[in-house]
């Protein structure tokens, strides 16, 4: 190796390498077993004097700058990557940028990482960070056939009945009649993965949106004197006002009723509680004989020990901060920041240890990496978060 990198080092300083020449000069360069020889041949070149013929640096320039690599300290600059370097690489690579500025490379700082060692730092990020949730969901149709409707390309995917299923161009899924219906009512079912979430517009212009792990039967179109859904996980609804038909949310046994209102629900199994909130209109909720009405800004909580709801006022702001594209955490346990995070993210969480005796207060955006995220709790103090695949690792700090 010795004798080919002081060729490449020569045709190089002669303007005479190729294009392959000089990059198999930088993956040399680049490999820390060829410190000493590199060194050595970078002090008979500069104390020969030897200078590339086209020297892109005004005069002095290039030993600022070459200093300043050498001495800089450049962790920062890898700050969001999760990827272990050893000092002595990390120190190599330091100065090998050196080495690539000093020889000319290019006009600027060069550093060459040769291809296999960008796909392993490449690997390797992705197995230590998680992308974020997105539009994702499972259209279940009457017959049983399921359609991905990520995948679905826009215009219409299924035919039913005088009912056609159409995936519009902002990625909604909607319904258009093509006349009236009189036949028995047909159901379908939009369910949303662990990290999912998706916009329906159901048969009477009701807009609905499902957080993660959610999901929704509806009829393909309403008939009678009511607008009857039922759901599970957190949905919101902007419904369709009609005096004639009342808009009924059957959630476990509870059911909420509306003419035209907009409000949120919050009904997952692995929660205590399930919680209505109305934004906007009137609501009524009704559970074992129990009523409920609401005004806008109210949260209704069903107690299970009293058999009664407990009203609040809520700042609907951050009610709806998770269909806004932000986690709001209120001094909220880490127990719910990680099922929230496990939700969104499609990950599982194991703790070691005692688990952290802590309460989060912020917000954080949605479209975060995962590592970010733990980034910013870690910044409180008092938790240190792991990630290996889709397992989280939380321990205190």
């Amino acid at each position: 190796m010795s004798e080919r990198l002081t060729y490449l080092f020569r045709r190089y300083f002669d303007k005479t390498a190729t294009g392959q020449e000089r990059d198999e000069l930088m993956r040399l360069i680049n490999d820390p077993d060829s410190e000493a020889i590199v060194t050595s041949l970078m002090e008979e070149m500069y104390l020969s004097g030897s200078q590339t013929t086209h020297d892109p640096f005004a005069e002095g320039t290039r030993e600022k700058i070459l200093g300043a690599v050498l001495s800089e300290n450049l962790a920062d600059n890898f700050s969001d990557n999760v990827v272990p370097i050893t000092p002595k690489r990390f120190l190599w690579m330091r100065y090998a940028a050196a080495i690539a500025l000093f020889l000319g490379v290019s006009f600027g700082l060069y550093v060459y990482i040769d291809h296999d060692f960008q796909e392993k730092l490449a690997a390797t990020k992705s197995r230590n960070d998680v992308k974020p949730g997105g539009n994702k969901a499972i259209l279940t149709l009457s017959n049983g056939a399921k359609i991905v409707l990520n995948d679905a390309k826009d215009g219409t995917l299924a035919q039913q009945g005088n009912a056609s299923v159409v995936k519009l161009a902002n990625g909604e899924l909607a319904y258009k009649q093509a006349g009236s219906t009189n036949e028995a009512p047909v159901y379908n079912t939009m369910s949303t993965p662990r990290g999912g979430q998706y916009r329906l517009q159901l048969p009477d212009g009701t807009l609905v949106m499902l957080n993660a792990e959610s999901s929704i039967t509806y009829p393909i179109a309403f008939t009678g004197n009511e607008r009857v859904v039922t759901i599970s996980g957190e949905v919101y609804f902007e419904v369709t006002k009609n005096k004639k038909m009342p808009f009924r949310v059957h959630f476990g046994d509870q059911t909420v009723e509306v003419l035209g209102t907009h409000f949120n629900i919050c009904a997952y199994k692995d929660q205590p509680a399930f919680k209505t909130t109305l934004i906007e209109g009137s609501v009524k909720i009704s559970k074992a004989g129990e009523n409920q009405l609401l005004v806008p800004g109210q949260q209704a909580i069903y107690e299970p020990d009293s058999h009664k709801f407990n009203v609040k006022t809520v700042d609907t702001d951050d009610i709806l901060a998770w269909k806004n594209g932000l986690f709001l955490f209120d001094n909220t346990e880490i127990d719910n920041v990680m099922l929230q995070l496990a939700r969104w993210y499609n990950i599982e969480v194991i703790y070691k240890g005692p688990k952290p005796t802590l309460n989060f207060t912020g917000e954080i955006r949605k479209d975060n990496n995962l590592s970010r995220v733990f980034k910013i709790l870690e910044s409180t103090g008092g938790a240190k978060f792991t990630i290996n695949g889709n397992m989280v690792t939380v321990e205190k700090k």
